[in-house]
């Protein structure tokens, strides 16, 4: 028995195929470029709530993005040269300088999110949001 043309060549295609992937194969990692890292976002984001304990002024909150630095801060580039001057510990920004006029008006500040891929949370109270401001390098909470 004859076997068809339209089967004859189907042999020959397939170690064709076979034989034209080898060598890719045989190149193996050598031939393949290293993988590069690609930012699809900031390096840093992180989320400023100011909330009075007793009252008064109505909470506040913005986002801070670095590394392109933006988001909703006020300003966002000299509130992200704070943290980065010390690795992005929050709790250890230079006070600012200035007056301070001590109203007692208690404020819990949060600074929450991520910095160099590391997770990070940093909650504290002071006596007014001016103390907040100062104590954080004069612009951190400054929105």
């Amino acid at each position: 028995m004859r076997m068809p043309d339209s089967l004859r060549g189907g042999g020959r295609r397939t170690t064709t195929v076979a034989a034209s992937g080898l060598p890719a194969l045989a190149a193996g990692p050598a031939a393949v470029a290293a993988p590069t890292t690609i930012q699809t976002g900031p390096a840093g984001v992180h989320t400023l709530p100011v909330s009075p304990i007793e009252g008064g002024d109505p909470a506040r909150t913005t986002v801070l993005t670095c590394d392109p630095d933006g988001g909703t801060h006020l300003a966002p580039a000299a509130a992200c040269e704070r943290p980065r001057a010390v690795d992005g510990r929050i709790a250890d920004l230079p006070e600012g300088s200035g007056a301070c006029a001590l109203v007692h008006a208690p404020v819990r500040v949060t600074a929450e999110g991520r910095g160099n891929g590391d997770s990070r949370r940093h909650p504290r109270t002071f006596f007014d949001r001016r103390a907040a401001i100062r104590a954080t390098g004069g612009v951190f909470f400054a929105f």
